[in-house]
């Protein structure tokens, strides 16, 4: 596969409702979009998400990474595969993930075109349809309860719930109405790194007395206290799921699997692409960990590309692939086509009029 020409488009799309966690808020969806050409005149196309909070990357970052030190570096040259690619890339600068990642999954778009098979198909997934849960953001017991009765209806059974900006008790007492109303539901909570250890104990006793429906409890504490799991993980009546503490193999492989963590979240926009986010999926395989695949705020494009590797390992037991569900109109298609509470995958690529339009330079 030759690269023959690099192209970078931004786009912008207000989303359903604001997102809100303990880290950020916001009410519309921002992303950048790679497109690779190949001497055999197909397109590619990857994203990358601007997360200041969890990745570092900028949108001011993610343009002068990609126009000034990959494209410049990657046209005209030619890569063998994916992992050869990634490799390549790596070695052009550090961090920069998301940024990174969008050339990544660019590039293995070329690969699954050259080839002329799917992006499903490439990954052996026996699947042609894909589920997620819907995260609920922070807000109100009112205005939490009013967007879960609207996702039930739609058909979603798992909701993820954001807590991390009230008391302890208040964040139980929250959940407590949900199950209530809701008795056929399950949680996953994400705490994005909001209480401490006392807070966290707190929330797991409290939880635990009430006997609420919690499948796990993602990343309750701050990056750099990872030495505090042990104690939470072996006294948890809950899985605890690492998000912002594990973003590639080698976070991973410092931390003891089942002491300081049950499973982790696997993001391609954390792990600079297709070939880190495999090394995370191969390694907890091995260990046969629970794993969960999730996002940022992002569209089909980048949305796919997590699908298609989650539906194709069987220790994925979580996916949080709901982001681009949030989107007020479904702006890009690729892959993925959405559905009531998940997405099929397509099996050639729809590059549908949104995609063609965007201001490409």
């Amino acid at each position: 596969m030759k690269i023959i020409e690099c192209k970078l488009a931004h786009y912008e799309v207000p989303l359903k409702t604001v997102f809100k966690t303990a880290l950020h808020a916001q009410d519309k969806a921002n992303g950048w979009i790679v497109r690779l050409k190949s001497d055999q005149n197909h397109e590619g196309y990857g994203e990358a998400i601007p997360s200041l909070r969890v990745t570092g990357d900028s949108d001011a970052s993610i343009f002068g990474v990609l126009t000034k030190v990959i494209f410049p570096a990657i046209v005209q040259h030619d890569f063998e595969n994916i992992g050869k690619f990634d490799d390549f890339v790596s070695k052009l600068l550090i961090g920069n993930t998301a940024a990174k990642n969008a050339v990544s999954q660019a590039a293995l778009d070329l690969i699954i075109k050259d080839r002329q098979t799917s992006l499903q198909h490439f990954f052996g997934s026996p699947k042609t349809h894909i589920t997620t849960d819907y995260t609920l953001s922070i807000n109100d017991e009112s205005s939490m309860a009013a967007q879960a009765e609207k996702l039930i209806r739609a058909g979603f059974s798992t909701l993820k719930i954001k807590l991390g900006d009230s008391p302890i008790q208040e964040e139980v007492a929250k959940l407590q109405q949900l199950a209530k109303a809701f008795p056929k539901v399950v949680f996953r909570v994400d705490a994005n790194q909001a209480w401490n250890i006392a807070k966290s104990r707190q929330f797991d006793q409290l939880a635990a007395a009430a006997n609420l429906p919690i499948a796990c409890i993602e990343q309750p504490l701050p990056v750099g206290y990872e030495d505090g799991y042990a104690d939470l993980t072996s006294s948890s009546h809950f899985p605890i799921i690492l998000d912002e503490s594990i973003h590639d193999f080698n976070d991973a492989r410092k931390l003891r699997p089942g002491i300081d963590f049950t499973g982790y979240n696997v993001k391609l926009e954390k792990t600079a692409g297709i070939s880190q986010a495999k090394a995370l999926l191969d390694y907890s395989e091995s260990l046969d960990l629970p794993i969960m695949v999730g996002c940022m705020i992002e569209s089909n494009i980048g949305i796919a590309f997590a699908a298609a590797m989650a539906s194709s390992y069987a220790n994925v037991r979580f996916i949080d692939l709901d982001s681009a569900l949030m989107f007020q109109t479904e702006i890009f298609k690729g892959w993925l086509t959405d559905e009531a509470n998940g997405y099929r995958f397509n099996e050639q690529f729809v590059a549908n009029d949104a995609l063609k339009e965007l201001p490409w330079q």
